[in-house]
């Protein structure tokens, strides 16, 4: 009986993870700007916090002035399920700049039993 309590949880939070994409972006050019959006889209807030800081402005004013794939950095990092980046940048951001957050409810009975990993690379550009 606590054999199976034990695995149910396990069997669910195995299957949600089951079907994850996994994004990789590649940089268009060097800009600053550019890699400051790859590391937003990786969810890697140390390399984007140091990135910022090494350019002139604040936190504030390059999460509020740059732009990745036509987004703010905020609603890329949303975009693409990067909840730390997110989380920093949407503190510093204006709200015209943040996702707007909805949620979603999915069967998980009746999930595709087929197994759908797939990476998909995303070009970054902060033009």
């Amino acid at each position: 009986m606590d054999a199976r309590i034990l695995l149910a949880p396990a069997l669910v939070i195995g299957l949600s993870t089951a079907n994850a994409t996994e994004y990789r972006f590649v940089a268009t050019d060097t800009t600053p700007e550019t890699l400051m959006c790859v590391a937003a889209g990786n969810n890697n807030t140390g390399k984007l916090r140091m990135a910022m800081t090494r350019q002139s402005g604040s936190i504030r004013y390059h999460a509020n002035s740059i732009a990745c794939n036509g987004k703010s950095m905020a609603q890329f990092a949303h975009q693409y399920g990067a909840d730390k980046t997110y989380a920093l940048l949407a503190a510093h951001s204006y709200d015209r700049h943040k996702a707007i957050e909805s949620v979603t409810i999915k069967d998980l009975s009746a999930a595709n039993t087929e197994r759908s990993d797939e990476i998909v690379y995303v070009m970054v550009s902060s033009r």
